[in-house]
């Protein structure tokens, strides 16, 4: 199932589940599919594969050696470092991968991503922040990309320690904070699979496992 089919039914049910219980669906009709926020990020959006997950790496590294992808994930720590040399700081960051079906409410500083409760486990990268001012530090980079903001993470597929996280060779990375996403609207698996809308009691994300 392309991205565009799976697009299309997720408006449908959209659409279904608000006639049915009486609810302006109003709202949800900004949903759009999802849009880089740089011209790097569009270049490795075009490029890498959406339908390649942290199990088929798991299952088989060899056949996903050197194969662009990109995850989505919710960031469960980060270690940074400053380089000796040069402005550049060095982070070493772990993900909870959930599954994204590659749709956005809104545009701009007003997105908002519906990204799944599940996922495929853990993944990390190693990767490089530029100094935007004398006053960028380690520490900074580590509130930047925080526990609980979820990051957009372009990358390739390395391997796999013995803990069973997936190591992916740093590409690109988009991060956007808790008012730029949800994990309680929609639960779901890989595209084309079957999702559902969810009840949300409580405006909150879903609790990251400890």
């Amino acid at each position: 199932m392309s991205k565009y089919q799976h697009f299309m039914i997720r408006i449908f049910v959209l659409a279904f589940f608000a006639l049915n219980v009486f609810v302006s669906c109003v709202s949800r009709v900004s949903n759009v599919p999802y849009q880089p926020a740089t011209k790097p990020e569009k270049i490795e959006f075009a490029r890498d594969r959406l339908d390649v997950y942290p199990d088929d790496v798991r299952k088989n590294p060899a056949a996903h050696a050197g194969a662009p992808v990109v995850w989505a994930g919710i960031i469960r720590s980060t270690d940074a470092y400053e380089q000796d040399e040069g402005d550049k700081i060095v982070a070493d960051t772990v993900f909870e991968q959930h599954y994204f079906d590659w749709v956005q409410d809104g545009e701009g500083r007003g997105v908002k991503l519906s990204v799944s409760p599940r996922g495929e486990g853990l993944f990390r990268t190693r990767w490089h922040l530029n100094k935007t001012t004398q006053d960028s530090t380690a520490k900074s980079a580590e509130k930047y990309a925080g526990p609980g903001n979820l990051a957009i993470v372009y990358g390739v597929p390395e391997n796999v320690d013995t803990n069973g996280i997936v190591i992916l060779k740093y590409r690109y990375l988009r991060i956007l904070d808790a008012d730029h996403f949800s994990t309680n609207e929609f639960d779901y698996g890989r595209l084309g699979e079957p999702f559902s809308v969810l009840h949300a009691e409580s405006k909150t994300n879903a609790p990251m496992p400890k």
